[in-house]
């Protein structure tokens, strides 16, 4: 469990933000889309209540995409550096999706659960 308020902020420091509440959960998203999205085999993502986040310091740029689902997801990211800092889809507007990797203190936050498996690079082991 991450200490509240967790703080977190992209690569080069330019947009920062807390969450004042833990999360309902954390997992990793072996989807193609988080593969390409975290230039990795997978991403790693926890969930909050939307009134939890904080914008402290910048201010970052927003993208929409169209998910297979239907569902509309928008990417707030560092205009400066690129970072993806959280996310909202459009079947949960009342949560957002904390990329794990932008906190302050990432190593406080367990994952739960891996998700798209299917999609998962063949190299990648899941723990038993």
């Amino acid at each position: 469990m991450p200490e509240i308020p967790a703080r977190g902020s992209c690569q080069c420091g330019e947009c920062r933000y807390t969450v004042n509440a833990p999360p309902y959960v954390a997992y990793a998203c072996h989807c193609v889309e988080c593969q390409k999205l975290s230039s990795s085999a997978f991403a790693c993502l926890m969930h909050v209540p939307s009134e939890s986040v904080e914008l402290t310091h910048g201010l970052p740029a927003t993208r929409e995409r169209m998910a297979d689902s239907g569902n509309v997801l928008e990417t707030w990211f560092c205009p400066l550096c690129g970072s993806t800092l959280f996310a909202r889809n459009s079947a949960r507007p009342r949560v957002r999706t904390i990329h794990i990797g932008t906190l302050d203190r990432a190593e406080d936050i367990e994952i739960n659960a891996h998700i798209w498996v299917k999609q998962k690079l063949p190299w990648v082991e899941l723990p038993k």
